[in-house]
């Protein structure tokens, strides 16, 4: 049986080495992510999923500001709210006990750990789970998504409900 780290490693895909990049910041590019987290440019939205994967792949967030950051240049985009929304879950099996695998609308799974944690915020006037995501990105959990952790998967105690991840308590 995998432990997390080794299941976290067969998920992931090669990461960026965004802290050692220095580049130039060269102004905005009118690409916007919606409150759905459909990429848009120039009003047009991208329809192509491998576009978006490419661009999603170099997405951060430095001070409150989203980039798509190359060794070479890092050019500010617009995001309505999160870039990413998670629109599927399932549970995988680990060492640790059962890991929640968060799936994103571009297919990618995250897990939830004490690194990428689950967070409550305001979103349209309602308390909504958020996943923190690598180099300060961030997927909202989507409401169908929510519900269906509510009705299947949350528990309860004295400091509220919550979803568990390989032992550790989430709270909603």
């Amino acid at each position: 049986m995998l432990s997390v780290s080794e299941l976290a490693a067969s998920l992931s895909q090669p990461s960026k080495p965004f802290e050692q990049w220095q580049p130039t910041e060269c102004g905005t590019l009118p690409i916007v992510i919606d409150n759905n987290g459909k990429w848009h440019y120039q009003g047009s939205e991208i329809s192509r999923i491998a576009m978006v994967k490419l661009f999603a792949s170099v997405l951060c967030k430095e001070q409150d500001t989203y980039y798509l950051k190359t060794p070479v240049e890092k050019i500010a985009i617009t995001v309505a709210d999160a870039p990413f929304v998670i629109v599927n879950w399932r549970y995988e099996q680990t060492a640790q006990g059962d890991v929640l695998c968060c799936i994103d609308n571009i297919d990618r799974v995250w897990l939830v750990t004490k690194k990428q944690f689950l967070y409550m915020q305001d979103y349209q006037g309602t308390a909504i789970p958020y996943l923190q995501l690598p180099h300060g990105c961030s997927a909202r959990v989507a409401r169908n998504v929510f519900y269906q952790w509510a009705e299947q998967i949350a528990q309860a105690d004295e400091q509220g409900y919550f979803v568990q991840s390989a032992t550790q308590r989430f709270y909603l």
